[in-house]
């Protein structure tokens, strides 16, 4: 029985140990832009955009259709003549008569049937057709600059939640280390207690602390979890994701005009809003072409029939022409109402401008405050591991209580603790920079770069 209880054991830590993926942030990004649903719902929409402009191309076309009808009449289509021979002279009538001569003529049977088909070519509709060709093509591309806004969001998405995993990992084992470090201080207190060399305030102050060091280890290991479920909801997978890449710092970043002029050029928000602008234009020069008149090149053929009259054509071709006059003012109110969408849409345009750049600045000082606390950061972290080392030994000497140490040790975790989450706000705060700038798939590039100082 204990035999299969071991190998039970033994499966249910092998499953669990298959259900973990470990994965750099390059495969992390990877297997979010191949599985999440936004991103497939991106994937739809640029191959409905795409589908609409060859729809629009085909208006160049000529348009063939066939057409076919079955006809039932209550009697016969004639003309008949006989009714006349009685009103001319008797004689002449019943001479006539006599001869059986039949004056009706059949001019279509009551029952009929025919199958054919017509041609209408565009041959000039006023640049309505060239405007929705043009109008297609630039809905396309503003498919496209929402993809890449919806990709730049989950770039930093995946960002935030892969080093919040991270930065939840490593305030886990750093608050292991500090309950570790306080749990055995406060059994030399117990046995310093015991031989009468330590008060009961110190045992219980370390005892307060040591359950303070466990509350905080049980918070954040509920916070690694919830972290844990977040970064496994952007990447769409069922397994428990661990990062392998660390955060990392940079010493520093380009100035602010560089990511300002990129912003301008490939943010894609402001790609959207100029491409809403050029099609404010395009639904502007659709209704001015209402103004203009319509031509077309026309032909039609009977292919097959049953008793069709004869003197029905089996062919005809022609050009037509449309040209309205007056509609009761509605072409000039519809020119008006897009020329005002026009203008609106102009001014929303210099407002998503004014507030990118704004945006744009607020996210790089963010950046720059952070850079300028990494030093100040590192020689806390310095100190306090100093701190620590010069209280143990001062302890070992009886110059300094088992609080003075339990304090020296919960003060280094606080400093590596603020060290790892400037780390982790730097990251963030760069990915959210980049995405701005319409750069988000440079991060990689950043944390890369010869310069980056990981943070273990």
């Amino acid at each position: 029985m204990r035999t299969i209880l071991t190998l039970f054991s033994m499966l249910v830590v092998l499953e669990a140990t298959a259900q973990t993926s470990h994965l750099t942030l390059d495969d992390a990004l990877s297997l979010g832009f191949e599985r999440n649903p936004a991103i497939v719902a991106t994937e739809y929409a640029e191959q409905a955009a795409h589908r609409e402009r060859q729809a629009a191309i085909g208006l160049f076309m000529p348009k063939i259709s066939v057409k076919g009808a079955y006809t039932h009449l209550n009697k016969d289509i004639k003309i008949d003549f006989n009714p006349m021979l009685s009103s001319l002279a008797p004689i002449v009538g019943e001479g006539l008569a006599m001869l059986g001569l039949d004056l009706s003529y059949t001019l279509q049977r009551r029952n009929t049937a025919f199958l054919g088909g017509d041609v209408v070519m565009p041959i000039f509709a006023g640049g309505k057709i060239w405007t929705a060709n043009k109008a297609a093509k630039i809905e396309e591309e503003r498919t496209r600059q929402q993809s890449r806004k919806v990709q730049g969001e989950l770039v930093v998405e995946i960002i935030e939640r892969y080093f919040g995993v991270e930065l939840a990992r490593q305030g886990v084992a750093i608050r292991e280390e500090a309950v570790a470090v306080v749990a055995q201080h406060l059994h030399d207190i117990a046995i310093l207690e015991r031989e009468g060399m330590a008060v009961e305030s110190e045992r219980l102050y370390a005892e307060y602390r040591l359950a303070e060091a466990e509350r905080d280890l049980h918070r954040t290991r509920l916070q690694l979890e919830t972290a844990r479920k977040a970064l496994q909801t952007s990447l769409s997978t069922t397994e428990v994701v661990e990062p392998s890449t660390p955060m990392f710092l940079l010493p520093k970043i380009e100035p602010l005009e560089y990511f300002v002029a990129m912003a301008e050029l490939h943010n894609p928000q402001l790609g959207e809003v100029n491409r809403l602008r050029e099609l404010a234009r395009m639904n502007l020069r659709l209704h001015r072409a209402d103004y203009f008149p319509e031509i077309a090149a026309m032909g039609g053929m009977v292919f097959c029939n049953h008793q069709l009259s004869s003197l029905v054509p089996r062919m005809a071709v022609g050009i037509g022409l449309n040209f309205k006059i007056f509609d009761g003012l509605n072409r000039e109110y519809k020119a008006a109402a897009a020329r005002l969408q026009l203008r609106r849409v102009e001014a929303l345009e210099q407002k998503a401008e004014q507030d990118i750049a704004l945006l744009v600045e607020d996210l790089y000082n963010k950046v720059q405050s952070l850079l300028a606390t990494v030093s100040a950061v590192e020689r806390s972290e310095r100190f306090a591991e100093e701190f620590l080392r010069a209280k143990r030994s001062a302890f070992g000497e009886g110059m300094a209580t088992a609080t003075d140490v339990v304090d020296a040790a919960l003060n280094l975790s606080r400093a590596k603790l603020e060290r790892a989450q400037t780390a982790y706000e730097f990251d963030t705060a760069l990915a959210r920079l980049l995405n701005v700038s319409g750069m988000g798939e440079a991060f990689l590039q950043y944390l890369h770069a010869p310069s980056a100082q990981s943070v273990f």
